[in-house]
């Protein structure tokens, strides 16, 4: 197991890695396995661990992963959500998720990492497929995790997923490793645990059969040739600008396979809010039949506007689920997902991010060198202090900044 992992690992010729580690004995082994690897051209690795603030063991565990990592030598961080994930509206696990991975990924990206492991097994396989089956889920839903994937622009590898998680415990018993167990994982209010412990009575009466995930892997196929179509066809259906606006005839729409339309508003709205996971089935299907709905005029989802005008629609960031002022606290840090901004070390002053079509008409002392309309113009950046606007993209402004919009056209298709 360990030389199979380390071997498909070392034909990538990393330079630099990171490890998500929770404390439990997936990602525990996976910690081990990788940094016990010998190798001259082993990556630099760096571990990172999420404290969703939804347990009171949470913060132990972190420790406890922070304490093997000093061990090792390896640099760890620990990663909080900035919002009350209790408080949030929708599925409580949903939420954790998509903010982990949102909370990795921007990691990874302030620290130019080339890739991020995660500790999936087999198990996790099993469990998720039949969860979407169950849910009604469609093809992409029913698909496999892959070993490799490029999603909002890290490259994920899951090194595990051909192993069971008693293989793993197996090899961290033999070894003399410890592990945390979180307790959820056996609370029967999950539905996850109620999964597993279905997954566990079907199997022991024979209801399912080993190669039970293979259909997963044949939904991966078919998942893919769909994406494919989807590409092909949005290369010449939308039109982007350099602030990240994106537009689209009606008609012309209209005219591609079901599939593909539905892929393409998926595509935008993941594009434009910088999320992790896609909007969900019957939140496109709404969308979809307003946008083919004469009546249009404006309609909002996941944070995108959308909006129709002569059977043209133009799509933009949604100014209302933007944060009106963000406080910079360090030189390097991304800014509602979607745009990295760097600061000069030798920067003074406490600073601010605000959207700029909040700024107040007594701001706007200079000019724009562009012919965006304002809609466009609305959900980029500025830097601003308690007094004074500093720099404004596309502007007469002069500061020691860089601001880059991360999802640029280029990288739209890597959300189908």
């Amino acid at each position: 197991m360990i030389k199979q992992v380390v071997s498909n690992l070392a034909s990538l010729k990393l330079s630099s890695c990171g490890i998500a580690v929770s404390g439990g004995s997936d990602s525990i082994a996976l910690f081990h396995i990788i940094t016990e690897w010998e190798a001259e051209n082993k990556p630099e690795i760096f571990v990172a661990s999420v404290d969703h603030g939804l347990r009171s063991e949470s913060k132990a565990e972190v420790e406890f992963v922070k304490k093997i990592c000093d061990m090792k030598g390896v640099k760890h961080f620990s990663l909080k959500p900035t919002m009350n994930l209790s408080e949030a509206q929708g599925n409580l696990q949903d939420n954790a998720r998509s903010a982990r991975y949102q909370l990795l990924r921007n990691w990874a990206i302030l620290n130019d990492l080339q890739c991020i492991l995660i500790g999936h097994t087999l198990d996790d396989q099993e469990e998720n497929l039949l969860i979407r089956f169950l849910r009604g889920s469609g093809v992409d839903g029913l698909a496999s995790m892959e070993n490799m994937v490029v999603r909002n622009e890290i490259l994920w590898i899951r090194p595990l997923l051909k192993y069971r998680k008693e293989e793993l415990r197996n090899y961290l018993r033999n070894n003399n490793y410890s592990w945390r167990d979180d307790p959820s994982n056996h609370d029967d209010k999950y539905q996850r645990v109620k999964i597993r412990k279905l997954l566990k009575q079907l199997k022991s009466n024979g209801l399912i059969a080993p190669n039970f995930v293979k259909t997963a892997d044949h939904m991966l196929r078919a998942s893919k040739l769909s994406k494919e179509i989807a590409k092909h066809n949005s290369k010449t259906l939308l039109s982007f600008n350099d602030v990240g606006q994106i537009t689209f005839e009606v008609e012309k729409f209209s005219q591609l396979f079901g599939d593909t339309q539905f892929r393409i508003l998926s595509g935008i709205i993941s594009w434009f809010s910088g999320k992790f996971y896609k909007p969900r089935f019957s939140q496109l299907e709404n969308m979809h039949s307003k946008i083919l709905n004469d009546k249009l005029t404006s309609a909002t989802l996941g944070g995108t506007v959308f909006k129709k005008e002569n059977g043209t629609i133009t799509v933009t960031r949604e100014l209302a689920s933007i944060e009106e002022n963000y406080l910079v606290k360090e030189e390097k840090f991304i800014w509602d997902n979607r745009w990295l901004i760097t600061l000069k070390p030798e920067t003074q002053g406490k600073l601010y991010v605000r959207p700029y079509g909040l700024l107040g008409l007594n701001d706007h002392r200079f000019s724009i060198t562009s012919e965006f309309d304002k809609n466009a113009l609305a959900p980029i950046p500025t830097i601003i202090t308690n007094k004074s606007v500093k720099f404004v993209p596309l502007s007469n402004l002069e500061y020691d900044i860089d601001i880059k919009l991360l999802n640029q056209d280029s990288e739209f298709y890597k959300f189908f």
